[in-house]
């Protein structure tokens, strides 16, 4: 879904309690923004929950987004999150993970090329080497990580090496056939 520059999406990770979606809301509505899109998933597994919202300043308000994020590190911290805050309008950096089979890649490859997925591709990684070409007509870096039983550790380690290098939000497996842990 494409939003207007004006919005801006939070995202949040912390300890399933009650009150958070209360005190997130309230919090936004007192700074003068309205929400327009948000979701909530409580993994009752481990016990943590997860929220994203998608809001904008009021009419006629000139909010400071600075103020916002400083601001909610009162209520950040009162709930033990993990979060992060960013705009609309910058693409979300995107890693994506592939195996032999072309077809989702290709399909993600050609909605991107098109417009229709905002997203900034920091990589192609795959376990096998047939899909480089693609990567690299589309000028993307390709980085090939095999993975064994014995290297799966290893394997899964370099990725969040990789991951945390190129700053990538968002992992997506594009038919990736392997289970990460």
């Amino acid at each position: 879904m494409h939003h207007a520059p004006s919005h801006f999406i939070i995202r949040i990770s912390c300890p399933a309690v009650s009150g958070i979606v209360a005190a997130v809301t309230t919090y936004l509505a007192e700074q003068g923004c309205y929400i327009s899109e948000m979701a909530q998933f409580d993994d009752e597994g481990n016990g943590r929950f997860f929220m994203r919202a998608v809001f904008r300043f009021n009419q006629g308000l000139d909010g400071d987004i600075g103020n916002i994020e400083s601001g909610f590190a009162d209520v950040a911290s009162r709930f033990d999150m993990d979060w992060s805050l960013h705009s609309s309008a910058k693409p979300m950096r995107v890693l994506l993970m592939v195996s032999k089979f072309d077809h989702c890649l290709a399909d993600l490859l050609y909605r991107h090329a098109k417009g229709e997925l905002d997203m900034q591709i920091t990589a192609i990684v795959s376990n096998h080497l047939d899909l480089r070409p693609m990567a690299e007509r589309e000028g993307i870096r390709f980085i090939y990580l095999p993975v064994t039983k014995d290297t799966k550790a290893q394997q899964e380690a370099e990725l969040l090496k990789i991951v945390a290098e190129t700053g990538t939000e968002l992992v997506v497996l594009a038919r990736y056939m392997q289970i990460l842990s």
